[in-house]
């Protein structure tokens, strides 16, 4: 027996099964240590410190809990990234792993080429993100109320009927950088030239008489609708780069929020008594 015990591939036995559960009770005090996330008064006031200062301002109950929030995300996706090793390949700041993590996160689904029929579905899901506007093309006389005062009722009904009569409408009105004649242009351009009300007004005028006056923040306009083209949803074919497009980012967004939703459950998040009174009483130190 004694021969046994000096035996020197017992003790490298002893000693590697020692080591082995040595190795094991640390790695898993640190395991649990990892699974909880604290988020205590010195956090908080990490957070509050840095983000009054870029708002100069006090934060608000919610924006404190919407920061709080993203302090955790922060945290399990760093936490997740060290896991993986993602630390080891280059010089590793808390942005850079976060990051890494959104690109695996966005990439852990299982991803296959959308089909039309998934297209197509998605389209009639955000049909109105694709709707194609109404195309108008009209004639546009402007008269400016600062110039003619006063006066700029009789004037306008005085230019109306001259156009009525056949008058040509480059020969009437104030001078101005804008074009008497516009073949066609989407509603939605029209708008952002000219304004919503302007638009939206020319909308019900009827096609191919002077009408008026439409006001604008040019001034007022006398308009003639030379063609109508009404706005209707688009088809998969007149927006399908767009659609692919949206349908991948969504995609990609769905998968991250999938993917920390499941590893989130695996952490022990602890916000001190303290910090959730003051979150919910809606007050700040």
């Amino acid at each position: 027996m004694r021969k046994l015990y000096r035996e020197p591939l017992l003790h490298f036995l002893a000693l590697g099964f020692g080591l082995f559960l040595l190795f094991n009770i640390v790695s898993g005090a640190k395991g649990g240590a990892d699974r909880r996330v604290v988020v205590n008064d010195a956090t908080v006031a990490n957070i509050v410190r840095q983000h009054e200062r870029a708002l100069k301002r006090p934060l608000m109950p919610t924006e404190l809990q919407g920061l709080i929030d993203s302090h955790v995300r922060e945290e399990i996706l760093f936490r997740e990234g060290v896991a993986m090793g993602l630390d080891r390949d280059d010089l590793v700041i808390r942005r850079r792993v976060q990051q890494k993590m959104v690109v695996i996160s966005e990439e852990s689904a299982v991803r296959s080429a959308p089909t039309d029929a998934e297209l197509q579905a998605y389209l009639s899901r955000h049909a109105e993100r694709y709707g194609r506007p109404a195309v108008i093309g009209f004639d546009q006389v402007m008269l400016d109320p600062r110039r003619h005062g006063s006066a700029l009722k009789a004037d306008v009904a005085a230019t109306l009927a001259r156009l009525t009569a056949g008058a040509k409408p480059d020969t009437m009105g104030d001078s101005s950088l804008l074009p008497t004649t516009t073949p066609a242009i989407p509603t939605d351009l029209l708008a952002r030239d000219y304004g919503d009300g302007f638009a939206t007004s020319l909308a019900t005028l009827p096609v191919g008489m002077w009408t008026g006056p439409v006001a604008s923040g040019y001034g007022v306009h006398l308009v003639r609708i030379t063609s109508w083209t009404p706005g209707h949803l688009a088809t998969l074919d007149e927006v399908r780069p767009a659609v692919e497009r949206d349908y991948e980012s969504d995609r990609r967004l769905s998968a991250s929020e999938d993917y920390y939703r499941k590893v989130r459950q695996k952490y022990d998040i602890v916000i001190d008594a303290s910090i959730q009174s003051r979150l919910k009483a809606g007050v700040r130190d």
